[in-house]
């Protein structure tokens, strides 16, 4: 095996070559041009390439989180608005200038990690393995595929429209980038043209990738299909998604139970850390989110909305293991999957059973729906003290709905995802509402402000057209 040393060296030159992604094209041709001929940063073995997407600063760590803000799960009181980032600020309160000429980390990392996997498919396509090589091969190819397609499709729940079949075709999606070459311009694709690649990058990392990985930061056979689940619910293709969720789950799948003593009530972080994360069987990929004040899980400034804090029954455990309440009765979050101070942002079997049985009920399958559903929630009660639930087929839907919000408040960017999807659904459309500083803001279904805006400096450097907010 090669020298660590040695390829950590390479691997932080490539990190250097991601942060000038971020600088000006002349930075970026200076920088190039100074390291063409140096052949020692480019990685050339299995070994590094594996090295590369073992980066979890830019692969596990670095998610969007600015959607959340905008959501209804977050109240920030007037006098606290000018505690946080201007970012956090302009997301809560729906304005039309996010950045305001700045950089977005929300936008930029998940690129950076695309150019990662670029980096990694350019450079496995000319290594021509020995037949021991050839699975660790394969394995590489597929994490950087999935790792590809998860970012991109992060992007898309902030910087597109939601997947309308209707207007997929005409609405503005992503730059679709498949080469390392930082300075590569790639106007704008249509987002039926970025949810077609997500779905071929998925499609093809299930084929490569192993069962089980060493490490939950490897994305495993399961977590792809985990995520193309997420991507077809998010596509309204809700046949689809059941059959990828089902494949995830099997036919007995395995919950935390919130009363076992791996969870600790008292403890400053309530669930196992990832250096225990095999305490904890939910996790299928392991990532979290870029730190935002607002919302991270400890020592936060943001509130719980009172409203739906309340919405959650007194024996139910989550309403203590994910809040803790002030001397003025306002709850903060502080109950995330990583067991640390940043908001879990990748893939549990939680979200995945309830994307199975929100497909379920969507496809007329209400009775299976709810068993799942109640298979969920007797994991999250009292010992003893959950009645599983009578509702109509009817009303089936709307509970799996209530309970995803209450079982996934801070995970990712999930609750604005869902805000964004069900808005096209009458039956769940909802208007948002706050008062900021005594003036009251309404965001509408469907409005433009549903869609962030790409930043001053994409727009500068690549001539894409910019959203409309």
């Amino acid at each position: 095996m090669k020298n660590s040393k040695k390829r950590i060296f390479k691997i932080n030159l490539i990190i250097l070559l991601g942060t000038l992604f971020l600088g000006s094209c002349q930075v970026q041709d200076d920088w190039l041009n100074a390291k063409r001929d140096k052949s020692d940063i480019t990685p050339k073995s299995l070994d590094d390439f594996q090295a590369v997407l073992d980066n979890s600063n830019t692969l596990n760590k670095s998610y969007p989180m600015l959607g959340m803000m905008s959501t209804d799960n977050v109240f920030l009181p007037d006098n606290i608005l000018g505690s946080v980032s201007e970012r956090e600020r302009n997301a809560y309160s729906w304005a039309k200038d996010i950045f305001k000429g700045s950089a977005s980390s929300d936008f930029a990392a998940p690129y950076i990690a695309i150019g990662f996997c670029n980096i990694v498919l350019e450079g496995i396509s000319g290594i021509k393995p020995t037949d021991p090589q050839t699975a660790q091969l394969t394995n590489i190819k597929g994490q950087a595929l999935f790792h590809r397609a998860m970012s991109l499709y992060n992007l898309s729940q902030l910087f597109c429209k939601p997947f309308n079949p209707s207007t997929a075709g005409s609405d503005l999606g992503l730059q679709l980038k498949v080469s390392s070459d930082p300075n590569e311009k790639v106007k704008r694709s249509s987002v039926q043209e970025t949810y077609e690649f997500i779905l071929s990058d998925l499609k093809a990392a299930i084929e490569l990738l192993p069962d089980q990985q060493l490490y939950t930061t490897r994305p495993s056979r399961k977590a792809a299909l985990a995520l193309l689940s997420k991507v077809h619910l998010s596509m309204q293709d809700y046949k689809s998604a059941a059959e990828a969720a089902s494949l995830v789950l099997g036919d007995n799948p395995v919950l935390l139970d919130f009363n076992e003593d791996k969870v600790k009530p008292t403890a400053t972080y309530v669930f196992p850390a990832y250096s225990n994360q095999m305490a904890n069987d939910e996790i299928i990929f392991f990532a979290y989110g870029i730190t935002l004040t607002s919302l991270w899980p400890v020592n936060n400034v943001g509130f719980v909305d009172s409203l739906f804090y309340q919405s959650y029954h007194v024996n139910d455990l989550r309403k203590t293991l994910f809040y803790k309440t002030n001397a003025d009765g306002l709850a903060k979050f502080t109950g995330a999957y990583t067991g640390s101070f940043y908001n879990f942002s990748g893939i549990a079997t939680n979200e995945i059973l309830l994307v199975l049985a929100e497909s379920l009920a969507r496809t007329g399958e209400t009775t299976k729906a709810l068993l799942l559903l109640d298979s969920l929630l007797v994991k999250r009660f009292k010992s003893g003290t959950y009645q599983k639930l009578t509702v109509s087929a009817d009303q089936v839907l709307a509970a799996i709905l209530e309970e995803r919000r209450k079982e996934l408040p801070f995970t990712g960017q999930l609750r604005w995802e869902d805000l964004r999807r069900l808005n096209q659904d009458p039956k769940f459309a909802k208007t948002l509402t706050k008062l900021v500083n005594g003036v009251k803001l309404e965001l509408a279904p469907n409005g433009n402000r549903y869609v962030f805006p790409f930043p001053d400096q994409e727009i500068l450097l690549s001539s894409v057209q910019q959203n409309d907010r």
